[in-house]
């Protein structure tokens, strides 16, 4: 079931600054990989198989499903801007026989690779808002999905509270506490006794 897309290449076109020429394998291929990697953390392995399960079979419209319907519509968007944000990289950088490629065109000049990483960036931050606000439905609607209540492991309740890329420093395990101004807060002569 991993060629199931819970959501379709022109849905990100439409929904996105994404050109209409962009090659529905690379596109096809970003959604798979952020379905099956960044969404599963989210909602759980046993409900994503059952999110497919139901899309492969079309009962996902069918009366008694209204809610798992809901929940792929509120994931699509996390899944459109985390695919924007995996196509900068992968579309701007080839792996050939000679390495890794810039890709050029005649007409067409490529940004810097400084710049790259500043729009994907960009676009992590819009996939981690929707990453929060697919986390706080599941959290308000937990009762209707028994998948996620009765069949995952104890951690699946634990990434249902945080998304992964906060843009705000809050301390804690990503910086060192008091001591990451450490050399710079006490110079001999100047503020030490």
């Amino acid at each position: 079931m991993t060629n199931i897309l819970i959501t379709s290449p022109d849905f990100i076109r439409l929904n996105s600054n994404i050109s209409d020429n962009l090659n529905s394998k690379v596109l096809a291929t970003a959604i798979r990989e952020v379905q099956e990697n960044e969404l599963q953390e989210v909602i759980g392995q046993v409900m994503l198989e059952k999110i497919k399960e139901l899309i492969a079979s079309n009962e996902i419209e069918n009366e008694g499903n209204e809610w798992y319907k809901l929940l792929v519509e509120k994931s699509q968007f996390f899944v459109t801007y985390r695919v924007i944000a995996e196509l900068t990289v992968m579309t701007s950088l080839k792996i050939d026989n000679a390495g890794v490629v810039q890709s050029r065109d005649e007409y067409l000049d490529s940004v810097s690779m400084d710049d790259t990483m500043t729009l994907k960036k960009y676009y992590d931050t819009k996939a981690d808002h929707y990453c929060y606000m697919l986390q706080n439905f599941i959290l308000e609607n937990l009762a209707h999905y028994p998948e996620i209540t009765t069949s995952q492991c104890h951690k699946i309740r634990a990434t249902l509270y945080s998304a992964a890329n906060p843009s705000v420093f809050l301390g804690g395990r990503r910086g060192r506490g008091l001591w990451r101004m450490w050399p710079y807060r006490v110079q001999p002569g100047i503020n030490w006794p």
